[in-house]
This record gives C-alpha cells, structure tokens and sequence, in this order.
C-alpha cells in the first residue's frame, strides 16, 4: 500500500502541524499485499526544547551540528570507498524518513512559535509580520529579507514569501507565477543576496534527503540523540 504524497509547503507561520501528521515514540508497520513486504512507519518523542539554535558559535543553520558523527556521510561514501555510488535507498525508505522529518520540522515551528521570549519579542515580531503584509514593497521586501536572514530554520515561510513575489511560487501555483516586474526585480535581489550571503554554505553543496544513506538507520542506530 502506498501513501499518495501530499504537495508540501516549507514554513507555516503558525507552526500548525497538518492534520496527517502523527508523534508516536515506536514505528508502526504496515503490509503491502501486492508484493509481501512489510513497511514500517517511523515515530518519535516529541522534543521539548528546540533542536536549532542560533548562538555566536552556531550563526547559521549550517553549523549546527557540524561536528556531529555522519554529517558528510552520503550515497556516494558511506560503503564504498572509490567513491562510486552505493545507493540501497528505497522509496519506501526514503518518503518514511522524509515524513519523520517533516514531523521533527512541524514540532520544531510550532515550539519555536511557542517559545518566543518577551512581551516587547513579540511586539516586534508583529510589527514585522504587519509590515510583510501591509506595508510598501520596498518594506515588505526588507521585513522579509529580515526575518529569513535572522532565522531561516524557524520563519522559512518568509523566504515562500519572497519567492512566490519573485515567481517561484511551490507547486506551479497562481500567486507568483506571473509577477510584477519590478516586484519580482525587487524580490530576486533580495533571495540573490539571501542565498548567496546567508542560505548557502560556501563549503560544500547542499545533500538532497536521497542521497543521504538512510538505509544505515534502518537497525538499531538512531539519527539524532535528541530524536
């Protein structure tokens, strides 16, 4: 039996979890009639402190855990090693770790959401929210441009923001597909400057969920000690 997968949306204001999703500590399995095998359904115990933080040390989401044993690890030197692809990723394997992740991003904005410190924090943070929605472009642009550079992880559906206003809107959807040219002009200087100072590693390239050997995690050993 194979679960039709829903069209994603990366950031939630909000941090409201979709109604499919589901935390539970143990995996649950399921039988697939056509061709006998058995999947198994990921869960986890929700954390209760957030998994990423910005500090002086960790600026960026990228040098969070960098030091973390298997960061590097891919497809393409996880077992072999001339280098040569070893893929023993299945589908299956892939779209469970995909929604277990997608489970750990929901919690972790939603608690992000929840945690923010301060009345006068919270003040501002509606102030910018405001001027995203209702001020001038050149504002909307800047407010948005803010909010992604200061936490991309937890307030990412400010960069959907931008992207949608440039023309890149998920899913070939109507809002952004055809944008005003100085509003989509406007928009792409800023994600340029954003993905090019901020977003993107200059170490390394970025590992899709596919290339990563997820199959390793299939036994006893865990992704996270926090998970």
């Amino acid at each position: 039996m194979v679960d039709v997968k829903e069209r994603r949306r990366r950031g939630n204001r909000n941090g409201e979890k979709p109604s499919h999703h589901h935390h539970a500590k143990n995996a649950t399995s399921q039988f697939n009639p056509q061709n006998g095998t058995v999947s198994s359904k990921l869960g986890y115990k929700p954390h209760s402190t957030l998994l990423v933080q910005f500090t002086e040390e960790t600026p960026t989401w990228y040098d969070c855990g960098r030091n973390t044993a298997g960061r590097e690890d891919t497809i393409f030197n996880g077992d072999n090693k001339k280098g040569q692809q070893t893929n023993k990723n299945t589908r299956d394997i892939v779209s469970k770790y995909r929604q277990l992740a997608d489970d750990i991003f929901s919690h972790e904005v939603s608690l992000s959401r929840h945690s923010a410190g301060g009345e006068q924090t919270e003040k501002d943070e509606k102030w910018v929210e405001n001027t995203m929605k209702r001020g001038t472009l050149k504002d909307r642009v800047a407010a948005m441009s803010v909010v992604v550079g200061m936490d991309c992880m937890h307030k990412i559906y400010a960069l959907d923001m931008l992207l949608d206003m440039a023309g890149c809107a998920l899913g070939g959807g109507e809002q952004g597909s055809l944008p005003n040219s100085r509003v989509g002009q406007m928009a792409s200087e800023a994600l340029a400057d954003l993905f090019v100072n901020t977003l993107l590693s200059k170490d390394r390239k970025l590992v899709s969920l596919e290339e990563r050997p997820l199959y390793l995690y299939e036994g006893d050993r865990t992704l996270s000690p926090r998970v």
